[in-house]
């Protein structure tokens, strides 16, 4: 099954950097609270899921990974929310994010993936369209300011928490 994780071009090197994706939030309970994972898409256009609204333009790179259809960690997220999430907070995200439509295409990948697994890395065009990033683009893509630093802190609370526990 191929999906598609939108970002911005500020968090590409960052991703790459740190491993692969893995930090999104995945609402929980009433909307207040979060587990880690990567949203994903079915759909290769960005429009209408609400990915607007942002500082970053989330819309301006498409990672595709292909999973295995036996992958039972990534889950088809109207099933995942179901049970974990307030319906309240169910029916904001669905009227949000562009309706049942677009919200039977999301996903969520509780699991980091590293950038050997991305299937394509690409940016958007003049015109909106995708194509392949050449080396030199993705090596050109500067990160948003303090961004690395915040995943750098977020991966030493991480380790002290597990060496902790």
């Amino acid at each position: 099954m191929r999906l598609y994780h939108f970002t911005s071009l500020g968090h590409l090197p960052v991703i790459l950097a740190t491993g692969g994706l893995w930090r999104g939030e995945v609402p929980v309970g009433d909307g207040s609270r979060s587990l880690r994972g990567t949203w994903f898409t079915s759909d290769p256009d960005p429009r209408g899921h609400g990915l607007d609204g942002s500082s970053a333009d989330k819309r301006e790179v498409r990672i595709a990974v292909v999973f295995p259809r036996s992958d039972r960690t990534v889950s088809h997220w109207l099933k995942f929310a179901r049970g974990r999430l307030a319906p309240d907070c169910i029916e904001e995200m669905v009227r949000t994010g562009g309706g049942k439509r677009k919200a039977e295409t999301w996903y969520v990948y509780p699991t980091q993936i590293p950038p050997d697994e991305f299937r394509a890395v690409e940016f958007r065009r003049e015109g909106g369209g995708y194509s392949p990033a050449t080396p030199e683009e993705i090596a050109a893509a500067v990160p948003h300011e303090g961004l690395l630093e915040a995943v750098a802190e977020d991966f030493r609370e991480m380790r002290a928490k597990i060496a902790a526990a």
